[in-house]
């Protein structure tokens, strides 16, 4: 926990993919204080067609590398949020020259009971987490 969903176009290599969910991963565990395995992460690759990443009226292009990263997770400050995206964005561009504009990063929260990790149990309502 969280669980990270990534969606990115075909244009990256599976070496590509790879080095971006564990830039992901390791920013989730620096940024949101889990333990490193605490690992739970989705890619789905789509056609350029298929992932419409518009720029809100900001003004700028998206490339064929764009990327949205959507983070399931339990309550997290307001400033962890923020150094995630930042430090998840600049790491994309050191390691893979992967543009800020494209990439589109959502947090969205829940809470205790909203998770089940296995067996059909609410392991942090439990007691068990």
């Amino acid at each position: 926990m969280p669980l990270v969903r990534v969606d990115i176009t075909t244009a990256y290599t599976k070496e590509e993919a790879k080095l971006l969910l564990d830039v992901v991963h390791q920013n989730v565990v620096t940024w949101f204080k889990v333990p490193d395995r605490d690992r739970y992460q989705v890619l789905t690759r789509h056609s350029e067609d298929e992932l419409i990443l518009e720029d809100t009226n900001l003004g700028f292009e998206r490339s064929s590398k764009r990327i949205s990263i959507q983070v399931f997770s339990r309550k997290r400050d307001d400033q962890a949020k923020l150094d995630f995206y930042k430090n998840v964005v600049g790491e994309l561009s050191e390691k893979l020259e992967i543009s800020g504009k494209d990439v589109l990063i959502s947090v969205f929260e829940n809470g205790d009971a909203d998770w089940s990790f296995a067996d059909g149990e609410g392991q942090f309502v439990n007691g068990v987490l």
